[in-house]
């Protein structure tokens, strides 16, 4: 397997006011880059659902869970990510959550303030273009 590099750029996590994070259901660590560019807009950080981290899609550093970094940013993004128990345990702090999944039963749903029920190669790029109009 594969080292990722440990070294994270810009917010720490755990003093980010913003978390755009990915869950398995992104589909690859590739279409992190699209997480990166809002999170990038929004002066947030990046994180990763457990399932990110075991796919290798992201280091471990960036995992947000029981298992992995406790947060509590005013505003979270949770996009593909599921929900589990483990995962809801590290952003029971986070003000306002944002989910964004396909499945409408998924978890994550019952702790969001605000979920869009759709694909997020379409939801994520509306949100990003939403953003430099308002820049």
């Amino acid at each position: 397997m594969e080292e990722i590099d440990e070294e994270r750029q810009g917010v720490p996590l755990e003093d980010a006011e913003v978390i755009v994070t990915g869950g398995r259901g992104i589909g690859s660590g590739d279409n992190f880059a699209i997480l990166n560019d809002m999170a990038g807009l929004l002066n947030g950080a990046v994180g990763a659902s457990r399932g990110a981290v075991d796919e290798g899609w992201m280091p471990p550093g960036a995992q947000i869970g029981q298992t992995g970094k406790i947060v509590a940013p005013n505003v979270y993004f949770a996009v593909g990510v599921s929900g589990a128990s483990q995962h809801l345990a590290g952003i029971s702090n986070a003000k306002c959550v944002v989910a964004i999944n396909k499945d409408n039963e998924a978890n994550i749903f019952k702790r969001a303030r605000f979920g869009i029920v759709g694909d997020y190669k379409k939801a994520v790029p509306a949100l990003i273009n939403a953003l430099k109009e308002s820049a």
